[in-house]
């Protein structure tokens, strides 16, 4: 149960993020290019004396805009087309069912279910949902005959198409730029990790996936050679996490100068990396003709250093030895990944280095060094998953689920009781309801403190401009691209600003729509206070709390990374089995980040909880990354995975993460987890000759995850019965 304490810090955090306007994400030039499409109506309007079609227009690309149609061209255009044609049905739906109170009642409730139920689908589905419902409440909520509807409706639809030919307007100059915008971010983060397991999720990866879905490497040079180099970062990253661990091992056994030539092989990694997004992003002519041979003889020297240390007499030779495999490794993937960059862009291949490294990566002459084709299959996510999301989500259980029942429900009552008060301009109540309820209780309070405070500063600063400043209809006008410019410029950086920003256009196109500005302003401020409570209460009175579903978040988690480290540790899986199984471990390890990070903004949540979800998200990285170290051994030395040693590991390791997965979903202790020291120990000692070294490395770093997950879990079902054992 929450307290007034716990909902007054939810609070304080929400007021403290008023004055907090991150400069990076400001977004001047978006907004620049969203303006122009909400300018050009209205200039069509001033000169054609047609207000009306103008501002419905202006409306629809003003909408879409708030849908932030940015990254890969393709994405844009298919995201503008569902929100152009979304709103257009808004419209029409609303003027058709507007003369019938309850039939309206109803189509606000349905379209505020769909709109909740679409936020499964992450930030694209959310946008096209709620501009839908903003669209149906301010605009097919207006009295309008049937001929008025269906210009209405055309107008919305070119202000939508309007706003999406801008955003795609540079698709045949700069091509596939936003694709390879993302694959170079992987580059840029390619050694961006921490051996203890709690460095980030590696989302660009999971971005750039995204940027290449739906594009046919068959028929694109430059896509084939994006996927091959996505695949590429993707490995070199599984060494990365390798030789992190290793580092950490040697400095752990006092091997402090082994652990400083690996970290140096690290560090020229990153280096050559940066210069592969560069090549991505800016071109060859942007970098020092001399800088990528110098990088390359410095990985190269880095890797030399690593390998002469291999044989060495001394202590961890088996660590030294998976050392120097893993720099080898490595340095041959970032070579091809070089070469790809050049092969696959005009740009570049004229550009093309010679390399320095007298080592080859495809030596056949070291067998520690492993040949990896750059025409591995990369994993695709199947065209029917948003309809797969949806319907999964059909049930009660679902967080989307209870948020769109809540969001129709909520509505629907509001909508009633709007039609029941006939109070003037209610949409503007109805409106901020909709768009004030999240699916998390910390969101929506800071929806709602955000808001409240954008619109009292909107309405402060407008009304001195309707007062002393504007008055003709043509200012007016002017004004409007001049908030939405700094709408949308301020808007990913500090949504109170967005919100000021918002709540005057608000002012000034219903103004224009002809509504007194002077009646408006106080109208806004109560119906914004008052949806401010409407949201909250609804939220309170029909909570989903975070806290009810983060067991079942978490196990997900752990069961997702026990699939992926059951097919990584599988000789008989594809590659593209493996790959599918690793980027279905990552979407549920930032899922598992994401809830315990609600649950810790969360009022009345048990202290116990968010550090066992802190803990267990933590855990579950270290589990990937040994997955990915687990690659590593397979892309080495295949064969190996079929030792008795390692099929025992990888069996006893899925057994683990069964009983700790069934643990987390119960609450009770897990079952006692079979040896996986001793496993480690058999195939320590089996290393050498059946050239194990990188597998027993990985098995080591998972058997020191499962073991701290073990504990996390024994810790917090303190008192709880142990389940009896099969």
């Amino acid at each position: 149960m929450a307290t007034g304490a716990d909902v007054g810090r939810t609070a304080r955090a929400a007021l403290s993020g008023l004055i907090a306007v991150p400069r990076e994400k400001l977004s001047p030039r978006v907004a620049a290019r969203g303006t122009l499409a909400v300018a050009l109506p209205l200039v069509v309007g001033v000169v054609s004396g047609d207000v009306l079609p103008a501002v419905a227009a202006t409306l629809g690309a003003y909408f879409t805009g708030f849908a932030d149609l940015t990254g890969p061209y393709r994405r844009r255009l298919r995201l503008g087309f569902a929100l152009a044609l979304c709103g257009a049905l808004s419209v029409l739906l609303g003027a058709l069912a507007n003369p019938y109170a309850v039939v309206a009642v109803l189509l606000v409730a349905v379209w505020g279910f769909i709109a909740g139920l679409l936020t499964s689908l992450g930030p694209s589905g959310t946008r096209v949902g709620i501009t839908g419902l903003i669209v149906l409440i301010v605009i097919g909520e207006q009295p309008q005959e049937l001929s008025q509807a269906l210009v209405a409706a055309a107008a919305v639809f070119v202000g939508a198409a309007l706003q999406t030919l801008l955003a795609i307007a540079p698709w045949p100059v700069r091509g596939y730029a936003p694709e390879r915008a993302a694959v170079a971010a992987a580059y840029r983060e390619l050694t961006d990790v921490d051996p203890a397991g709690g460095g980030p999720a590696y989302p660009v990866v999971l971005e750039a996936h995204a940027a290449l879905r739906g594009l046919d490497p068959q028929r694109h040079r430059a896509v084939a050679g994006l996927r091959m180099l996505l695949d590429e970062v993707e490995r070199a990253r599984g060494e990365v996490v390798a030789l992190a661990v290793l580092r950490a091992r040697l400095a752990d056994m006092g091997q402090q100068e082994a652990a400083d030539e690996v970290g140096a092989v690290i560090d020229a990694a990153a280096a050559v990396g940066a210069t592969i997004a560069e090549r991505l992003t800016s071109g060859p002519d942007e970098l020092h003709p001399e800088l990528v041979p110098a990088l390359d003889e410095a990985l190269a020297k880095a890797v030399a250093a690593v390998r002469a240390r291999r044989d060495a007499p001394g202590r961890a030779p088996l660590t030294r030895r998976g050392a120097a495999a893993r720099s080898a490794a490595l340095a041959g993937q970032l070579r091809a990944a070089r070469r790809i960059a050049e092969a696959t862009d005009p740009r570049q291949r004229k550009h093309a280095a010679p390399s320095n490294n007298p080592v080859d990566p495809g030596d056949p002459g070291d067998p520690d060094i492993p040949d990896h084709p750059p025409t591995a299959p990369v994993f695709l996510m199947p065209a029917d998953e948003p309809i797969t999301v949806l319907r999964a989500n059909l049930r009660p259980s679902s967080e989307a689920f209870r948020h769109a029942l809540r969001l129709a429900f909520t509505l629907a009552a509001v909508a009633s009781a709007l039609v029941a008060l006939g109070l003037p301009r209610g949409y503007w109540l109805l409106l901020t309801v909709a768009v004030a309820i999240r699916p998390d209780f910390s969101a929506t309070v800071k929806q709602v403190v955000d808001r409240v405070a954008g619109t009292l500063l909107g309405m402060l600063v407008v009304s001195a401009l309707l007062e002393w400043v504007v008055s003709e209809t043509w200012q007016k006008m002017a004004l409007v691209p001049v908030f939405y410019f700094l709408l949308r410029t301020v808007l990913a950086a500090n949504f109170a600003l967005g919100a000021a920003a918002m709540a005057g256009n608000a002012v000034l196109i219903a103004d224009l729509l002809g509504a007194s500005a002077g009646q408006l302003i106080p109208e806004r401020l109560t119906y914004t206070v008052a949806a401010g409570v409407i949201a909250l209460a609804a939220y309170l009175a029909w909570p989903t709390w975070e806290r009810s579903t983060a067991r079942e978040t978490l196990a997900d988690a752990i069961e997702s990374a026990r699939t992926y480290l059951r097919t990584a540790a599988d000789p008989d899986a594809s590659d593209t089995d493996v790959d599918a199984a690793r980027t279905a471990a990552r979407v549920a390890l930032s899922n598992a980040r994401d809830s315990a990070k609600r649950l810790a903004d969360e009022p009345g949540t048990p202290p116990g909880l968010v550090d066992l979800a802190s803990g267990v998200s933590v855990h579950a990285s270290r589990l990937v990354q040994g997955g990915m170290a687990l690659e590593a051994a397979r892309d080495m030395y295949p064969e190996g995975l079929s030792r008795p040693e390692a099929r025992t590991f990888a069996g006893h390791v899925d057994t683990a993460l069964a009983a700790i997965s069934t643990a987390l979903r119960t609450g009770r202790r897990p079952k006692a987890l079979p040896q996986l020291r001793a496993d480690v120990d058999d195939l320590i000692a089996v290393a050498p000759s059946a050239r194990l070294a990188t597998f027993a490395t990985a098995a080591d770093r998972l058997t020191d995850g499962i073991g701290t997950l073990n504990h996390l879990l024994r810790q917090d079902s303190k008192g709880a019965p142990e389940p009896a054992s099969d």
